[in-house]
Order: structure tokens, then C-alpha cells, then sequence
């Protein structure tokens, strides 16, 4: 982190291939942050296509800055989320169609594998749809699955309304979509009562709300309105905030 630039929240900053040696068409697909390669057993990959692979974290230490193969990636497909486990940890897989699947992480549902390789079905999907995110359940507070929409909608559900199933499923509906009125899913994750969410448009504008004012649904909604769009702005990401950094 310390060979980031510091930058003002309006500046446009610096591209990431300054810093790292990216391939052409490479883009990033998840940041996360850890202080050394002991800090949890495995990193989990995510692709598209509903693939999900187990590998321990240990074998992604070095300092190369072209990277290590991380997933043998098949035609078409691509990463799309990352998460560090311990064995146990359970995962949320979400479509941009607004389907969820919940599963364990222990070596019986989800061995481990060495990095070159291409991972096992975590998720299955009905024709036109794909998998948009993954988010670890984590903690023993009460906990809810948070959802948004590109058209501006949001809503949170209980997580205890999505049952544990086992891996390779279609999972359950997550959300109610309709693609003419409110758009996709662009984001979902795990949040307590007390976070805020930062959701940023493809105008460039970010926009932050307590989540104590998104009213909680049930999982097959609609949701309420996030945010106020111009025509032909739409969200394009939204993250929860973190105050409260080790």
C-alpha cells in the first residue's frame, strides 16, 4: 500500500499499470486487503461463470509484479470475485439475475487445489444469466444480504432467510428483477445494521446512505429506491463502508 500515490478525493489518480505489469485487456477484478500471507488459511476465486476454487493463501506469497497464475481460466470465462477463508467459512454466491447460493467452505464441500488449475462448479444458472459476486458470512451478529440494482434500487433481507445449501445448485432467488424498470444486480453482500453504503454512478458521483434507512424486505422483492438517477446514468458499483480498520 505504501507505493500507492496519496490523492484528493476528486483526483483522477494514477493507473494501475504504473504499478503492476498487466497483460492487454487485463482488468481488476477484486482488491482485498490483508497484512501478511498467514492471514487466513485459503483465498477463494470466483468466475462467471460459477466456478469456485480453494487454494491455499500461502501460495500466492511473491513479490513478482507480473503476478502468478491464479486459476486456469476456460475460454469465455473469467474471475469475477475473491475472498479469503478458513475451512468451515461459509460463502454467498449471487447472479446478476438475482439469484443467491449458500454454502460451507470445509474441505468435504470444497477441497483444496493448487493454483493452475480451473476449480469446480460452485453455482449453476438458467440461460442468460451469470455469477456477479461472492461475499463470506462473517460473524455472529445479526447479519443481512444487501442488494442492488444499475436502475437505483436496494434493498436488505435477513440472512437467515437464505438457507446453507451444498455447492453446484441454482440456488435461491436473492432478488426480484425487472431488467426495463430497475435494471440488474451490480452489487450484493453481507452488512450489519450499523454500515453505510457507498454506491458510485457512471458519472463518476458517490453516494452515501446508513443502511438503517434501506427498509428491510423479504428475498424476493423489489426493493426501494437507492439513488436518484439522471437518464442514462446508472450505478455502476456499490461497497460497504468499513470506519473501523485493524
Amino acid at each position: 500500500v505504501h507505493e500507492l500515490p496519496d490523492a484528493g478525493r476528486d483526483a483522477r489518480g494514477q493507473h494501475v499499470a504504473n504499478l503492476m505489469a498487466f497483460k492487454p485487456e487485463e482488468t481488476i477484478a477484486q482488491v482485498i486487503s490483508f497484512k501478511d500471507y498467514t492471514a487466513a488459511p485459503f483465498l477463494v476465486l470466483a468466475t462467471k461463470s460459477g466456478l469456485v476454487k480453494k487454494t491455499p493463501l500461502a501460495e500466492y506469497d511473491s513479490p513478482r509484479t507480473g503476478g502468478l497464475i491464479a486459476i486456469n481460466l476456460k475460454p469465455g470465462d473469467e474471475v469475477v470475485s475473491a475472498s479469503l477463508v478458513a475451512n468451515g467459512d461459509e460463502l454467498l454466491l449471487a447472479s446478476r439475475k438475482g439469484m443467491s447460493l449458500r454454502f460451507t467452505t470445509d474441505d468435504e464441500s470444497l477441497r483444496p487445489m493448487g493454483r493452475s488449475t480451473s476449480g469446480v462448479i460452485g453455482m449453476k444458472f438458467r440461460e442468460g444469466d451469470e455469477l456477479l459476486t461472492m461475499a463470506r458470512v462473517d460473524g455472529d451478529k445479526e447479519l443481512f444480504v444487501f442488494t442492488a440494482t444499475d436502475g437505483g434500487f436496494a434493498k436488505r433481507t435477513k440472512l437467515e432467510e437464505y438457507r446453507s445449501q451444498g455447492r453446484g445448485g441454482i440456488g435461491v432467488r436473492a432478488a426480484k428483477i425487472d431488467e426495463d424498470s430497475r435494471g440488474v444486480l451490480v452489487g450484493a453482500m453481507i452488512v450489519q445494521e450499523s454500515d453505510e453504503i457507498l454506491a458510485i454512478s457512471s458519472a463518476g458521483t458517490v453516494m452515501r446512505t446508513p443502511l438503517t434507512q434501506i427498509r428491510e424486505t423479504g428475498r424476493d422483492t423489489l426493493g426501494v429506491r437507492l439513488v436518484n438517477l439522471d437518464p442514462g446514468i446508472s450505478v455502476v458499483s456499490v461497497t460497504r463502508l468499513v470506519e473501523d480498520l485493524d
